[in-house]
């Protein structure tokens, strides 16, 4: 699935003066694009959105779009797993005929899920105006299109339609919901968004459909993968969950605010999380461009030397090159995100000044951009381990993950305020220290796992 990633790695090799920015720019929207565009849309409709309507208003835009987010992850995370999943096996197979019908029967599946989460909870339980509940409806709706169009667009080569649905959403979002507030309050700041949220959705889809033009047909043909691949969906679940678990935790703790009767935030926690998640796009962008790049290639050469009946001398070179290339790669995404990290910490006070936010907010803030470090290394060790199909080590990580953000975060609340964001923080350390203590035996006996210990046909 690193396909965009090749071509990304030679546009930044061009020889001309832009052509690295503009490949690591593609990177941002192609590894980050989702979040990047709710955060950067939301923290301009707060810089702005002040002049347009009161606070009350816009807490409750806000929260709208966070649960939107947050939970449509969640619920999306099982069938995006599954689904990228038989993409992969498509594209090896070199049979991409079903991949258009796959998409709409999976977007209706996903449609079916949300409605049955979005509707009872904006119908019945959250205190909204009916223009207000259709509206964040529609946008939890189009946020899970986006979750699966993503999946489907990771497996192009088209960077530049990707970064151009994201850039047009974005302006789309922001100028239309800076036109509808003042005479429509919150409906007409979420009319806004949503309508820049669906021109990604569509732009996505309709780039999708442009690169496999094959008839529509056995659209619900990879629900089989749910049997085949329950441990997907399994993490999918875990994975999404255990990032966000804190922050509902911290939702139901002193400091926080009720929005709407029934949606609970905590704006402080909230706000510090969100902006110390910003630090990692550096490091996804290299991951995505450099580190990806460089492991498929020598992936690809190890397993096909096999496929062609190499010598042992010559797996055993392969395997050391992979191991090589890994050290390496993990190696300077760590220096790149301890770098970022490092310097944010040091700007915290007058970055959070600068988003208007309290001083409380400052001390959160660093404890994210420490566990986003440990974060990022945790999220490339995954990936590694999904390449080589271990299961049931993705399994155990992303459940730990999620118990130990839990966990952790309720014994930091315990401990008082002053320790808001240390669970997250711990979390994502312990979590990596396990992550490796599983995957680097592996790795280094990565023959023997091929030939013996993870053959399907063994098992």
């Amino acid at each position: 699935m690193a396909g965009v990633g090749f071509v990304l790695r030679r546009l930044s090799r061009q020889d001309s003066l832009n052509s690295g920015l503009r490949a690591y720019g593609h990177a941002a929207f192609v590894a980050c694009g989702p979040w990047l565009f709710t955060i950067l849309a939301l923290a301009t409709v707060e810089v702005f959105g002040s002049a347009l309507l009161s606070r009350g208003e816009l807490q409750r835009f806000f929260v709208i779009v966070m649960y939107n987010f947050a939970f449509s992850l969640v619920v999306a995370g099982p069938l995006v797993l599954v689904v990228t999943r038989r993409i992969a096996d498509r594209i090896y197979a070199k049979d991409v005929s079903e991949i258009p019908g796959m998409f709409i029967g999976s977007l209706a599946l996903l449609f079916v899920l949300h409605l049955a989460a979005g509707v009872p909870f904006y119908g019945l339980v959250a205190e909204l105006g009916e223009a207000e509940r259709l509206l964040a409806l529609l946008g939890f709706l189009t946020v899970g299109g986006i979750w699966v169009a993503s999946t489907f667009m990771s497996a192009l080569k088209s960077f530049g339609s990707i970064s151009a649905a994201f850039v047009a959403g974005m302006a789309t979002a922001l100028a239309a919901a800076a036109l509808l507030a003042p005479d429509h309050g919150v409906a007409g700041m979420l009319a806004g968004f949503d309508l820049g949220l669906a021109l990604i959705f569509f732009g996505l889809a309709a780039r999708i459909f442009a690169e496999y033009p094959v008839p529509v047909e056995r659209p619900f043909s990879f629900l089989s993968g749910f049997r085949h691949n329950w441990e997907f969906a399994l993490v999918g679940v875990l994975y999404n969950a255990g990032i966000w678990v804190d922050k509902w935790i911290m939702w139901l703790s002193p400091g926080r605010l009720v929005i709407a009767g029934a949606m609970p935030v905590h704006p402080a926690y909230d706000g510090a999380m969100f902006l110390s998640y910003l630090t990692i796009i550096p490091a996804m962008t290299m991951f995505l461009v450099a580190f990806e790049t460089h492991f498929f290639e020598l992936y690809l050469r190890f397993y096909r030397s096999i496929e062609q009946h190499a010598t042992a001398a010559e797996i055993q070179l392969n395997h050391e090159l992979i191991l090589r290339a890994l050290g390496r790669g993990l190696r300077n995404l760590f220096v790149l995100q301890a770098v970022v990290c490092y310097v944010a910490i040091l700007v915290a006070p007058a970055l959070i000044s600068r988003v208007q936010g309290g001083i409380e907010m400052v001390p959160i803030f660093r404890f994210g951009a420490l566990g986003a470090l440990f974060h990022v290394m945790l999220l490339s060790t995954l990936v590694v381990v999904a390449y080589f199909d271990l299961r049931r080590v993705l399994l155990a990580v992303t459940a730990f993950f999620f118990l130990s953000n839990a966990g952790l975060t309720l014994a930091a609340l315990w401990l008082g305020f002053g320790y808001d964001g240390y669970g997250y923080f711990l979390s994502t350390l312990a979590t990596l220290i396990f992550a490796l203590s599983l995957t680097i035996p592996r790795v280094l006996r990565l023959p023997y796992m091929t030939f013996i210990a993870n053959n399907p046909g063994l098992r």
